[in-house]
């Protein structure tokens, strides 16, 4: 994965097309698209508590993170649908962690993921991934330093909500300094929010349409952790 945090890349905008979402565009029809379980359907009713990220952002999300799945565990830290942590485990990661404190977002990620046979493989978190994030993104031990996909989609009011972005931003460096190597931290804000206010970092930063992903491998060699500090 190429890094640079200026050369941003964007994607021409394309025309919405509503047919099997809601009248704003946003999908009702959810699928697994890429992987060994590929075309495979993920529940999802159209609930406002959640935004599914759109087919063609996350085709291109997981075509740029490539075989950084393969013997990954994924952590999707605002499941939503759990439609990232499933198509990871699909594209080849172990396992996944999901967490959403919305007890009927967690009822249908588990009636995918028994209809997908993978519940051996889901753990399933109910609660606030800022709360959680710290039990669950632990330093690497000489037992066990598998390397972290950790996708952060959270509502897009998050990132410009100040007490809100200042638990994101200590997320972000918690997996700077703790993700094991070849780990990979995917971020997801839309294109109001200024991504230089990202913490520092080695940033790709891809936008499609309305959406910024953007890409970091934490600078961990060797089990040492990366300079930068969690903010208190």
């Amino acid at each position: 994965m190429k890094s640079n945090r200026t050369n941003n890349r964007r994607s021409k905008p394309k025309q919405r097309n509503t047919k099997g979402g809601t009248a704003d565009g946003k999908p009702t029809k959810l699928r697994i698209i890429g992987g060994d379980m590929r075309g495979r359907p993920v529940t999802y009713h159209g609930e406002e508590f959640t935004r599914p990220m759109r087919d063609s952002v996350r085709e291109n999300l997981f075509n740029i993170l490539g075989r950084a799945c393969r013997g990954a565990i994924a952590f999707d830290l605002f499941a939503g649908t759990g439609v990232l942590g499933l198509e990871a485990i699909s594209r080849g990661c172990t396992r996944a962690v999901l967490v959403e404190p919305m007890r009927k977002a967690i009822a249908q990620i588990r009636d995918t993921t028994q209809r997908l046979g993978i519940e051996d493989k889901v753990r399933l978190v109910t609660g606030d991934a800022f709360v959680l994030a710290d039990q669950l993104l632990k330093p690497a031990t000489p037992e066990d330093d598998t390397a972290w996909i950790v996708f952060m989609s959270p509502p897009y009011r998050m990132w410009t909500d100040p007490e809100d972005y200042k638990k994101l931003k200590a997320i972000i460096t918690r997996v700077q300094q703790y993700g094991p190597p070849g780990s990979v931290l995917v971020v997801e804000t839309d294109t109001t929010f200024e991504t230089d206010q990202l913490p520092p970092g080695d940033w790709d930063i891809r936008t499609y349409g309305i959406t910024n992903l953007a890409f970091l491998e934490p600078g961990n060699v060797c089990g040492l952790v990366s300079p930068f500090p969690i903010p208190e």
